[in-house]
């Protein structure tokens, strides 16, 4: 992982998309197995019973790789300062997912160089998590 700084960030980059496949004990695991909120979290046999294929992808954990995904893009010297994510539409396990994003916004502010980001979960080309996220990074001077 490379280090970015705050004068080699543009609005508009992209940064680069990555593919990660929660698999069906990834999602049931993630809130354990007797999870009595929704039956689809801990069983994908209740999660095909009511309608939606399989076990359910929480949304904490989309929004835990949502973290590391920007964390990792801002290098070790770079901090996550905010997220706010929306879930648009549930994901079911064993399907790819995609984490995309762009930056939409740079600023100094007290001293501190900040860039919002806006992040989503693709799944078949759809989003299905969208999230702001404020990141402070490093200056070179």
């Amino acid at each position: 992982m490379s280090q970015r700084y705050f004068e080699d960030v543009n609005i508009d980059d992209e940064l680069e998309p990555l593919e990660r496949v929660p698999t069906t004990d990834m999602a049931i695991d993630f809130f354990g197995r007797d999870n009595p909120t929704n039956p689809a979290f801990a069983d994908a046999e209740a999660g095909k019973r009511l309608g939606v294929g399989g076990a359910l992808v929480p949304g904490l954990l989309k929004l835990a790789w949502i973290t590391q995904y920007v964390s990792d893009w801002a290098g070790t010297g770079g901090m996550v300062r905010s997220v706010r994510a929306a879930y648009r539409r549930p994901d079911v396990a064993d399907r790819p997912l995609v984490l995309a994003g762009r930056v939409v916004e740079k600023r100094v502010e007290d001293g501190a160089h900040l860039v919002e980001l806006e992040v989503v979960t693709l799944a078949e080309g759809q989003p299905s998590t969208r999230a702001n996220v404020q990141v402070q990074l490093p200056s070179r001077s």
